[in-house]
């Protein structure tokens, strides 16, 4: 934007650097006291110092040098037509002599900027506008981004809870079920053929509820990992336990198509290091379960090591290999390679790559088609323990410890409005020993700690009557010690900051395995 005290000087440049002005002073006696050497231009060769400037110039007869006029057109002895400017100043006259062509010329051009200028500062004004509505839409789009978010994460917490919820009660009667059929030798108890099959009925059952389980927990990672819900939590492991525990879970997948299901496992038994269990269970689980489902023929490798406090891990596959272009492509969400007749959501990859660097790692991908996939990827994971020191390891990974360590006659207090979860962790809990006390909200949970004491309260978080985020609050509130754990079915990361924030001593995420609730039983009482 241009300034006045610019557009004056970009004036006073153009007048006098183009106008070829010529000048003249008279005091007040009218005689002439200094003159510019270009007057002759314009026919005044006779206006010299001292001169009668009435004598020499026909426009200035009768004039005083109090008299100041603009002349916008005037003939001079030389026939060019001129324009004059008469000033005064402190008892002498000025004139300005210019050619009046040139000066039209100049003034047009003059003025010509100054629409310019002009059009320039309502183009200005009319940007300044903009940009503030603009930045008005902005803010309403930032605000609604923020609610959106808000929303996103109200319905994870709530899809999350609908799907685990069930989930829990099918997954866990499943498991109870199939535990009576069989002997502790493993052999069903009643011979006949009807009880085999109803054995190899509860596996199917469990394995799809365990893969719809899976597929639940990838789209709730995608939106999480969106909403940057997801915190990589490094705790103290066994490593022998996960890579036990995943190929023990996976193997049957292998056996059901008829691949081979190979592992190497490269470090010593009882390799202690600290990493994200879960998490690296989950990358594990996707990656293997790729390799096993787009596997028909052939086999599919496992091998990890780890060195320098760098976990390396390989999955290794004969499938039917993916193209280059398509490599690029599977990394993307809800996207699959093309006619493999293959059923999935297409998250479980872009999840782990996304979790894998997370937690500092990088995936790689190699391919061949007709050979097989390659997917690959390494994790900082600091080595605490030796063999040596295994004795120190906390009671957690230490299971042999923690077992050693009695919990028959202990009492809970399960506060769980789900009639069939209730029910099922109530019979899983007494089969261990624990004296288990059941209430439906968070209300009567206050009630009946008022009433006894508790080595433990389980409590959920959706519950009527009374949340049993208010009932810790009101327990805090009373200075009631005992030690609360959530069981929900959300997965929400907020969830489990704000149980931490209230103090609770740990947090399970619906489906609840038995053995976490009898290992924190343990860790409170021993």
């Amino acid at each position: 934007m241009m300034e006045e005290q610019d557009l004056q000087e970009l004036i006073n440049k153009q007048l006098f650097g183009k106008l070829e002005l010529a000048y003249f002073c008279v005091d007040r006696s009218m005689k002439v006291i200094c003159c510019s050497n270009n007057l002759g231009r314009y026919g005044y060769d006779s206006i010299v110092l001292g001169a009668e400037i009435e004598e020499c110039v026909d426009f200035m007869i009768g004039l005083d040098v109090d008299t100041e006029l603009d002349f916008p057109m005037v003939a001079s002895p030389a026939g060019i037509p001129i324009a004059v400017s008469l000033l005064t100043d402190q008892g002498t006259l000025t004139a300005l002599i210019s050619n009046a062509s040139d000066h039209a010329e100049q003034r047009q051009l003059l003025q010509q900027k100054a629409n310019e200028n002009e059009l320039l500062l309502e183009q200005t004004e009319k940007l300044m506008a903009q940009l503030e509505q603009a930045s008005q839409q902005l803010e309403i789009k930032n605000r609604q981004l923020e609610e959106a978010s808000r929303l996103q994460t109200s319905f994870l917490s709530g899809v999350s809870h609908e799907f685990r919820t069930p989930l829990t009660s099918i997954i866990g009667y499943t498991d109870l079920v199939r535990d009576n059929l069989l002997a502790k030798d493993g052999q069903c108890v009643l011979a006949d053929a009807a009880e085999t099959d109803n054995s190899e009925h509860l596996r199917a059952v469990q394995r799809s509820s365990k893969h719809l389980l899976s597929l639940v927990e990838n789209l709730l990672d995608h939106g999480k990992l969106d909403s940057n819900e997801i915190v990589i939590r490094p705790q103290c492991i066994d490593l022998s336990d996960v890579f036990d525990d995943i190929g023990l879970l996976l193997k049957p997948l292998s056996e059901a198509k008829d691949i081979e299901f190979n592992t190497d496992i490269q470090f010593d038994e009882h390799a202690i290091a600290v990493v994200d269990d879960v998490r690296l269970r989950q990358c594990l689980i996707n990656i293997l379960g790729n390799a096993i489902k787009f596997t028909d023929h052939g086999s599919v490798s496992l091998q990890a090591s780890l060195q320098s406090e760098v976990l390396s891990i390989s999955v290794s596959d004969t499938g039917p290999g993916i193209s280059e272009e398509d490599l690029q492509k599977i990394r993307l969400p809800f996207w699959q390679v093309a006619d493999t007749g293959k059923a999935g959501t297409g998250l479980g990859l872009t999840i782990t790559e996304r979790i894998v660097e997370l937690m500092g790692g990088d995936l790689q991908i190699d391919s061949t088609i007709g050979k097989g996939t390659r997917v690959s990827f390494q994790l900082y994971a600091p080595m605490l323990f030796d063999e040596a020191e295994l004795t120190k390891v906390p009671e957690s990974v230490n299971a042999g410890e923690s077992h050693a360590c009695d919990i028959k006659g202990r009492n809970v207090l399960l506060a769980e409005d789900d009639a069939d979860i209730a029910d099922l962790m109530v019979m899983m809990m007494s089969e261990g020993g624990v004296d288990v006390t059941h209430v439906d909200n968070g209300a009567m949970a206050i009630d009946k700690l008022g009433e006894q004491s508790f080595d433990l309260v389980l409590m959920d978080i959706n519950m009527p009557v009374m949340t049993g985020y208010e009932a810790i609050a009101e327990l805090k509130r009373m200075n009631d010690s005992t030690p609360v754990v959530i069981m929900s079915a959300s997965t929400v990361e907020s969830d489990r900051r704000k149980a931490e924030s209230l103090g609770c001593y740990d947090y399970l995420t619906k489906p609840v395995n038995i053995e976490d609730v009898f290992q924190i039983i343990r860790r409170i009482v021993c």
